[in-house]
């Protein structure tokens, strides 16, 4: 990828089309912010790298104010109320030896004035991302938007206004005072082709590796690799009929001897998880998780086996804590939002739900510009709004996964211990080791913390087991553990 500088002056020739908005990225974040652009009467093209759209689950919890603007997006709100889960099969986050084992404790997070609309006219909802995306495409598509495959738009590159065009990527972007022109690179019938499109406002909407970010320069400021993950995404009917009918919850945390993880329940009733466990590269790579694999370490978390596990994707990730340093650059006329302008740890779903506020902040702002009613300056208020959120849900989330990590320690088990002890490995003594023998003494290491989850230590008989027992018993009274709704900064900020 190559960005090629920001000239003064834009020259187009007599075909060339100015399109109003151009948004790269067709996430959830994406797709809002061209609907509330639609819906004010703006054109926008959508950019999307990927074929198709992804079917891993991602986020999955809507809050109080992503709902409340969804009553702006026909039925939206109704629909996701009717397909999610009833509250009842994951209010609870549960903490146990394994999904059939003992249960360390349980967190009620669902008070009863988040059912009764106290604070709010729309509950708060659990309904997975891609699932989501299916509905905001469905909107888009009684707006008159299309989805087009690069085949479908071949030399009639001009006419894409209220499409999505899949399978496109932006490789550079050139930005002049007046318009801003991005070149899509797209595969057709095997032969790579590019194509200028010009906007007179781009908008990098493309998650937590945003093209759009590096190729203008923007950097990201705050904490790095936080923890590296390996999300297993399976469907299991027989484990979702077992866990209705002994223990129904959103988050199960499980520690034991063989295996740590946090498992998903995207929803019981159709039996769809996503399990989410530690990674450690180099000594570790994406191949030591294959699908058999993946069904072992399930086998060992849940506590039994079930035959009908089916792993459907996995996937690698890193965990960060970071904010853009700036929202814009080149006169107002590139922004970013969404992941693409901050990057959350996944502890109070803060991630997509900052984003599609973001969206309906800039929505009526853009629209303002586009139709002449106010300076392009305007855009200003964008970044002097949004990023002061943006770094305050930034430190909520980073406590919030403190909090979460608080119960691992208490068990022995912490997780900034077991940081330290992979980069001795990977930079001090261990480096001078042979990469096989690497891998031998972590897991090695890694299988004595896990020791300590055994019933012979963590019982109240055993002084250890019992004060550990007692610690975790006051981090759940206390309400010190991973929080799920935070309704008064959800509703609570305030714009200066």
């Amino acid at each position: 990828m190559q960005s090629r500088g920001f000239s003064k002056e834009g020259v187009l020739d007599g075909n060339d089309v100015v399109h109003p908005v151009l948004i790269i990225g067709a996430g959830p974040v994406g797709l809002v912010l061209s609907i509330l652009l639609t819906k004010l009467g703006i054109n926008c093209t959508v950019l999307e790298r990927n074929k198709a759209f992804s079917k891993h689950p991602q986020a999955h919890f809507i809050n109080n104010r992503s709902m409340e603007i969804f009553r702006k997006i026909d039925g939206l709100v109704e629909e996701i109320q009717r397909s999610q889960p009833p509250v009842d099969l994951w209010r609870k986050f549960i903490y146990c030896t394994s999904l059939s084992g003992s249960i360390l404790g349980s967190v009620d997070h669902i008070q009863p004035q988040d059912l009764e609309h106290v604070v709010s006219p729309v509950s708060v909802a659990h309904f997975s991302q891609y699932k989501l995306t299916m509905l905001l495409l469905k909107r888009l598509e009684n707006l008159g938007f299309q989805i087009c495959a690069p085949e479908s738009l071949e030399g009639n590159e001009q006419s894409c206004e209220q499409k999505i065009m899949m399978g496109h990527e932006c490789v550079s972007i050139d930005a002049s005072d007046d318009f801003v022109t991005v070149t899509a690179s797209s595969l057709i019938k095997g032969k790579r082709v590019e194509q200028n499109i010009h906007c007179s406002i781009l908008i990098g909407t493309d998650g937590a590796g945003s093209t759009v970010r590096k190729l203008v320069g923007i950097e990201m400021r705050g904490e790095k690799d936080l923890q590296k993950l390996v999300s297993v995404h399976f469907f299991s009917r027989d484990l979702g009929q077992f866990l209705l009918k002994e223990n129904p919850g959103m988050l199960f945390f499980i520690f034991n001897t063989e295996a740590i993880g946090v498992l998903v329940a995207h929803d019981l009733r159709q039996g769809e998880f996503v399990l989410q466990i530690p990674f450690y590269p180099p000594q570790q790579t994406i191949e030591d998780f294959s699908p058999k694999a993946c069904e072992k370490l399930i086998s060992k978390l849940v506590g039994r086996e079930f035959g009908d596990v089916d792993v459907i994707d996995i996937k690698p990730w890193i965990m960060h804590a970071e904010v853009a340093e700036r929202f814009m650059c080149s006169g107002n006329r590139i922004l970013l939002a969404g992941d693409a302008a901050h990057r959350f740890p996944p502890a109070g779903g803060f991630g997509m739900n900052t984003g599609i506020q973001d969206s309906h902040n800039l929505a009526w702002k853009i629209a303002y510009v586009i139709k002449g009613i106010a300076p392009i300056s305007m855009l200003n208020t964008y970044e002097t709004e949004r990023k002061p959120i943006a770094l305050f849900n930034t430190r909520l989330s980073l406590e919030n996964y403190k909090a979460a990590m608080s119960v691992p320690a208490a068990l022995g088990l912490d997780p900034t211990v077991a940081n330290t002890v992979h980069q001795f490995i990977v930079n001090g003594i261990g480096s001078i080791l042979p990469s096989g023998l690497q891998k031998v003494a972590l897991d090695g290491i890694f299988g004595l913390g896990r020791a300590q989850l055994s019933e012979l230590v963590l019982n109240e008989s055993n002084p250890l087991g019992s004060s550990r027992l007692a610690k975790l018993k006051y981090i759940f009274e206390e309400g010190k553990s991973l929080h799920l709704q935070f309704p008064a900064e959800d509703l609570g900020f305030r714009y200066h």
